[in-house]
């Protein structure tokens, strides 16, 4: 089987084609967009877990990114949502019955660096 690129990895890819991202250079590892495991009452029951296993045997990784030229704007704000009410719960699996998605949303602010960084 091909091998997962890691974050970091990531990371250094969009550095080296002169972009970064709504996390910056170097992504935090640990700062997850997607926690989402099967149930026992879903397809594919292979891949289900008991609720104790869902971290370790989940999906459970920073997947979602915002990249934009390194030049040409900085961050003012990122946020994430997994409740559909603007929050993002930690260590919550998701989707759930309130939030349908399996991803995270993902916004950010940004920032101009100079007025031809837009086009202007």
């Amino acid at each position: 089987p091909k091998k997962q690129q890691d974050v970091l990895e990531f990371g250094k890819h969009y550095v080296a084609r002169g972009l970064t991202s709504c996390w910056g250079d170097v992504p935090d590892p640990k700062n997850y967009t997607t926690f989402n495991s099967r149930t026992y009452l879903q397809p594919q029951l292979n891949k289900a877990c008991k609720q104790s296993d869902k971290r370790s045997n989940g999906d459970v990784n920073p997947k979602d990114f915002i990249l934009f030229g390194k030049g040409d704007f900085t961050v003012r704000s990122t946020w994430k949502d997994n409740t559909g009410e603007k929050e993002y719960l930690e260590d919550t699996a998701f989707p759930t019955l309130t939030f349908p998605s399996d991803h995270g949303i993902l916004a950010t602010v940004l920032e101009p660096i100079s007025p031809d960084s837009c086009g202007g």
